[in-house]
């Protein structure tokens, strides 16, 4: 029986599931940013999206290769953890070269490629050094901006470097908590947009600049989860703790972005009805 072809809708919905299911299980961030990202590009490249059919031809067995390697990747620790965000780019990776042609999703096969590289490379010495020491520039910068929001509301928060004293918890600003691995992502995906949408180096630059944003965001986010946890207890903290800096970051990057894309239309329109206006 022969099978048919996979749509491209078809994928990109699976796509999202699995994305979500696994940073559901292992609550990584990066495998969700690096999914939703690989996601993206799949949705802007899906008019020039060719299906193939299955067949034992060399990118064929490459991606069955892919895939069945992918699940080592949750089971085998590299350093103290595994790497689902590997897992994920892999075994997606592995199931785009098995159902479509490289032509033109060439875009999505590298944002798959370099998400599983990056993955990879942040679990040696080397690189996680770098990124630790990165990280804790970013918790630095992160407590002093949290100390001056509370020294600013009053309310009798006890904060030393990066230690928070709420009621009788302490709470402990670490790397995890610093926004570094959310600065990385809005730089990588600003790219992408640059790259799609061809951005005049104006439109370029202030897509970049938008990072700079995402610190005192994050120091607000913590900020927020500071005073819920004084006012309602750690648990309530803990409760918001997971979810709050994404629905914050999504919610900052939608709108930044969306005032940058449309600033040259609405400068245009602008401009338009000045001149109806004048004559």
């Amino acid at each position: 029986m022969k099978l048919k072809p996979v749509k491209i809708r078809t994928f990109e919905g699976l796509v999202v599931i699995i994305t979500t299911a696994v940073f559901l299980l292992y609550r990584t961030p990066f495998t969700l940013y690096a999914g939703l990202l690989y996601a993206l590009t799949l949705y802007a490249s899906e008019r020039k999206a060719l299906p193939r059919d299955p067949g034992l031809d060399p990118q064929t067995i490459l991606g069955i290769l892919l895939v069945l390697l992918s699940p080592v990747f949750l089971v085998v620790k590299l350093g103290k953890y595994p790497s689902p965000s590997t897992f994920v780019m892999l075994f997606l990776l592995g199931l785009q070269l098995v159902f479509f042609r490289i032509k033109g999703l060439e875009m999505p096969l590298a944002v798959a490629a370099g998400g599983a590289a990056v993955a990879l490379s942040s679990k040696t010495g080397l690189i996680r050094k770098v990124i630790d020491i990165t990280s804790g520039l970013f918790v630095d910068v992160t407590s002093i901006l949290v100390k001056g929001l509370v020294e600013l509301s009053g309310i009798p928060i006890k904060i030393n470097k990066n230690i928070a004293v709420v009621g009788k918890a302490i709470v402990i600003i670490g790397s995890g908590c610093s926004g570094f691995d959310a600065f990385v992502i809005y730089i990588l995906a600003s790219l992408l947009l640059i790259y799609m949408r061809k951005s005049s180096r104006r439109e370029a630059a202030l897509l970049l600049l938008g990072a700079v944003g995402i610190i005192p965001l994050n120091a607000l986010r913590i900020f927020i989860l500071l005073v819920i946890g004084y006012y309602t207890g750690v648990s309530f903290l803990e409760l918001f703790h997971s979810h709050l800096g994404d629905l914050m970051f999504v919610a900052y990057v939608f709108l930044y972005w969306w005032w940058v894309t449309g600033r040259k239309k609405r400068t245009s329109v602008a401009l338009e009805s000045k001149g109806q206006n004048d004559q």
